[in-house]
């Protein structure tokens, strides 16, 4: 698992700190497909998670960094913090799958 290891134990009350090259917009584009039938709602730098039924699973929040450069190359970078809210091991679980797998960029 190289974007993190997630399969350490993590639940309610966890939060997960990273920087993503990401742009808010292409953030908030990816985000609500990452999340499949889960609710999204918020942003632009604070969402929320949650079931179907409403259950809250976890709060996002992002914020600009200063862009990273290397030559002429520019990327965007955010800083994403995420709190697992009331969610059980297993739901964590299943939300930062989600996740990884939705914010997965290509490569070999």
């Amino acid at each position: 698992m190289a974007t993190g290891g997630w399969r350490l134990s993590i639940g309610a009350g966890a939060t997960i700190s990273r920087e993503m090259g990401y742009s808010r917009d292409e953030f908030a584009g990816v985000l609500p497909k990452a999340m499949r039938d889960w609710a999204v709602s918020g942003g632009p730098d604070a969402w929320q998670i949650s079931t179907v039924t409403g259950a809250a699973i976890a709060t996002i929040g992002i914020r600009s960094l200063p862009d990273r450069e290397m030559g002429s190359l520019r990327l965007p970078v955010l800083a994403v913090s995420i709190h697992l809210d009331k969610a059980g091991e297993g739901l964590a679980a299943e939300f930062m799958h989600r996740f990884e797998r939705g914010f997965h960029r290509g490569g070999g």
